[in-house]
């Protein structure tokens, strides 16, 4: 069931994004648009009862109501207007603050001539709405725990130009449907098209970095990899790096802290008796740090070699880019 759902996702991806791309290079020249905006403000949703709907989004992500109006009357002429039933009533419309993104909009509405049920996925009209996360599969662990329905496990994007994007859809109590994205990294599409949402790339900085500070901090870093105690290792992550740092490493990317010293106690298991040893000068380059070194056993202190470049924020370790040079046999 889950690869077969991959493999749908990622042929929908790869069939999307051609056309995109055929729509961007139609035009020689940009077009302004009819009319300009900034983004979407909010997303409207109807729900049965918006206490307890709010009571839902609040205990589970952190949204805050704004603005509220309760039993506002609505005439014929409105109501024929705005395609809505005879003998409907509006009991409150609620905005609710969803993070840095769009508010939500809950409408609750008193009709019996109204439609109950939740509609097909694929009822035109149908819609979700997708809440972005940082770490999916922390933010999956919490929904069950608090026994929330999570329809798939998180569906990772490996291929095309979603590749780097994490999603899984799960129910309000309601029913309805709304959906989990991360995609830390960015996607490759993003990166290809050079637009962001959540994140852009870090930057380097240009300002010079002092030398103090940076032999200090890679005195640390060298001190962390060999550190066999995971809570201090958890320690001096805690202090030398950025909470949203990256760690990219020829087996794949590692996102945030936690992510980070589990890797290193998994890289200490399958090595006994390795020790990581810095070799050289420390090259600083604007607001990188280049790091040479060796990695082995005392009888062969360098069965593989390679640098690391670190890139600093504020004095923190936000991203780290490990190139192996060569493995000894």
């Amino acid at each position: 069931m889950k690869s077969s759902l991959l493999s749908v996702a990622i042929a929908t991806a790869l069939l999307s994004f051609a056309p995109m791309a055929a729509f961007a290079a139609a035009g020689d020249a940009p077009v302004a648009p009819a009319v300009q905006v900034r983004g979407v403000d909010h997303v409207g949703i109807n729900v049965p009862d918006v206490d307890a709907a709010s009571a839902f989004f609040h205990d589970m992500f952190g949204f805050v109501p704004v603005t509220e109006m309760r039993d506002i009357p609505v005439d014929a002429a409105f109501k024929k207007t705005f395609h809505m039933h005879a003998d409907a009533k509006v009991k409150s419309i609620r905005m609710l603050r969803a993070g840095d993104g769009a508010n939500i909009e809950l409408f609750q509405y008193e009709s019996p001539s109204a439609v109950k049920e939740q509609p097909f996925y694929d009822d035109i009209g149908a819609s979700h709405i997708a809440l972005y996360t940082d770490n999916i599969d922390a933010a999956v662990a919490s929904l069950r725990a608090k026994g929330v329905t999570v329809l798939t496990d998180p569906i990772k994007m490996t291929q095309g130009p979603a590749a780097g994007n994490a999603w899984v859809y799960f129910l309000t109590p309601w029913g309805a449907k709304m959906e989990l994205v991360s995609y830390p990294n960015g996607q490759a599409g993003e990166a290809a098209a050079g637009v962001y949402l959540w994140k852009a790339p870090v930057k380097a900085t240009t300002a010079p970095l002092d030398r103090a500070v940076v032999d200090n901090l890679v005195k640390h870093y060298v001190a962390m990899l060999n550190d066999p105690s995971a809570e201090s290792r958890a320690s001096a992550i805690d202090t030398y790096y950025t909470n949203d740092t990256v760690f990219n490493d020829p087996e794949g990317l590692i996102n945030g802290k936690a992510e980070l010293n589990a890797l290193v106690g998994k890289l200490q298991a399958a090595n006994k008796g390795f020790t990581f040893r810095q070799t050289g000068a420390v090259v600083v380059q604007n607001g990188s740090v280049r790091v040479p070194w060796t990695f082995g056993p005392a009888a062969q202190p360098k069965k593989i070699t390679g640098e690391d470049i670190l890139t600093l924020v504020d004095g923190r370790i936000a991203t780290t880019t490990v190139f192996l040079n060569r493995i000894a046999h």
